[in-house]
């Protein structure tokens, strides 16, 4: 078969929709991006391309091969119903053969109507996979998306509509002091745009080492933290829940001032902050609860002073998970969960106990009603004082009565890492904190892995391409096209602190 020749200067692609009506129902138009602002274009050496269609309803795949000039008839029909994604795979060579995908894309949700179609093109952004790939500004073809102020130390919540907050966080002024930032962003991978929101109000969001949660209306509660002034840190006492709409900022008081904490929200949408440090350098004694829709806290009475724990919602929701961290003198071995009882939020034992005790680690769901725990430190004092940067992960199993506490797989040694869950039960681990070989002195990572699974308990790690710099206090979020967005940090690699302005997506290689 002859190759059509691929029209290099070609932005995107408009397919207009098929005229003819199908048993299957009608192609929607499809805008396909493959422009690139920086790397390997998502095109380059692609000489097939499969049209994938999932969604709800749809027993199996609908898929369609095509040559890289893609043609409407190419586009397979789809059948009417919500929920609907448009998944496009780059090939070298033809699919199913000696092709090998090197670029994918995938649609936001869309509902395919009974009769016609979409009414705006359903857009697909084609990206290089198992590299890092900038965000191409819409605005400015070419250039590369950058945060408008370096930060670490911030939050990024996905929203309901699969943009991205960026929540403060802190920079380095001139004099190696850190400097809390009060600004917001957002970004949006899919528009490829960026909108810097300086200030919600009063320097509602003046904070750093905070949490950020999402509620079940789609508002952003943002809870304690840290403000750094003229070489001066102070805890906030301070919440309050950003709403994407309106763009506004609810303020409330909390009980306890804490930062460095942990959070996570239940089935309800009450978010258990747990952990911390308080007023002088103490550690909060207790958790606390809060409502965030009713814009309060309400008391937790378990004294649970600790500091670099994990806190994640399990068994769908019904409890959350307090995993590791330290009273500055021991470790915490026990699995604690809390449920609520209708006034607050009572502990439970689960009987489970980390083979590994730890702190500063990692969570992310993993294969199930599995989570993975990575990473950390395995000494109680601060990481600076000895670092002990754990190699070894563990997976919890939530799916019996009692949790099941088992052996993970090995990775390299690092503390402060992150970890999102991918598709397929698979988990992405980026950055975090190193041992130097000689001194053993903590410095910021680049390294990359991911985590999958296999039939053995232990599972599989393989080593992905590093970021082009080191960084921790740097976020990860998994996105609704398969990919991870990591964005700021601080690098420490090369001696003096530098905040990164980096946002950055992976790929990765679809497994199935």
């Amino acid at each position: 078969m002859r190759l059509r020749p691929f029209r290099q200067a070609l932005a995107w692609v408009l397919l207009a929709l098929t005229p003819a009506c199908q048993e299957e129902g009608q192609a929607p138009r499809v805008q396909l991006v493959t422009t690139a602002c920086a790397g390997v274009p998502p095109l380059e050496n692609v000489t097939w391309l499969l049209l994938r269609v999932t969604g709800e309803g749809l027993r199996e795949p609908i898929e369609r091969v095509t040559l890289v000039d893609v043609r409407p008839e190419d586009v397979p029909p789809v059948p009417p119903g919500p929920g609907r994604v448009l998944e496009v795979r780059g090939y070298t060579g033809e699919p199913f053969f000696s092709g090998q995908v090197v670029s994918v894309g995938r649609s936001a949700l869309f509902e395919m109507p009974a009769e016609g179609g979409p009414a705006e093109p359903v857009r697909v952004i084609l990206r290089r996979v198992e590299t890092w790939v900038p965000v191409e500004d819409a605005q400015r073809p070419g250039e590369c998306l950058r945060l408008t102020e370096p930060r670490a130390g911030h939050t990024a919540t996905l929203l309901k509509d699969g943009r991205v907050l960026l929540a403060g966080g802190f920079r380095v002024d001139g004099s190696g002091n850190t400097e809390t930032l009060a600004s917001l962003e957002v970004l949006d991978p899919g528009a490829r745009t960026l909108s810097f929101l300086p200030d919600t109000g009063g320097g509602a969001a003046r904070r750093a080492f905070h949490t950020a949660t999402l509620m079940p209306g789609g508002g952003v509660l943002l809870a304690g933290g840290e403000v750094s002034s003229a070489g001066v840190t102070a805890p906030l006492r301070t919440a309050g829940v950003w709403e994407p709409s309106t763009q506004g900022f609810q303020g409330f008081e909390l009980a306890w001032a804490r930062s460095r904490h942990g959070a996570a929200s239940d089935s309800g949408g009450r978010v258990l902050l747990a952990g911390g440090v308080g007023e002088a350098g103490a550690l909060v004694p207790e958790p606390e609860g809060v409502e965030p829709q009713a814009l309060r806290g309400f008391p937790v009475p378990q004294p649970l002073p600790r500091l670099g724990a994990s806190v994640s919602a399990v068994q769908e929701g019904q409890r959350v998970a307090v995993i590791g961290g330290s009273d500055g003198n021991a470790l915490a071995a026990e699995v604690l969960t809390f449920a609520f009882d209708g006034a607050t939020f009572v502990p439970a034992s689960t009987g489970a106990r980390l083979r590994q005790p730890r702190r500063n680690a990692a969570v992310a769901s993993f294969a199930g009603q599995r989570l993975l725990v990575v990473g950390g430190y395995g000494l109680a004092e601060a990481p600076e004082i000895n670092g002990d940067a754990l190699p070894a992960s563990e997976v919890i199993d939530w799916s019996t009565p009692v949790p099941r506490v088992s052996e993970g797989p090995s990775l390299v040694a690092r503390g402060d890492v992150c970890a999102e869950a991918l598709s397929g039960g698979r988990v992405f681990v980026a950055g975090g904190r190193r041992q130097e070989p000689v001194g053993f002195k903590l410095v910021s990572s680049g390294l990359v892995e991911q985590v999958v699974p296999t039939v053995s308990e232990t599972s599989a790690v393989l080593g992905q391409t590093p970021l082009a710099s080191a960084r921790y206090l740097h976020t990860c979020t998994a996105l609704p096209d398969g990919s991870v967005l990591v964005t700021g940090g601080l690098d420490d690699s090369q001696g003096s602190p530098v905040i990164n302005e980096s946002a950055l997506l992976f790929v990765p290689v679809p497994r199935d």
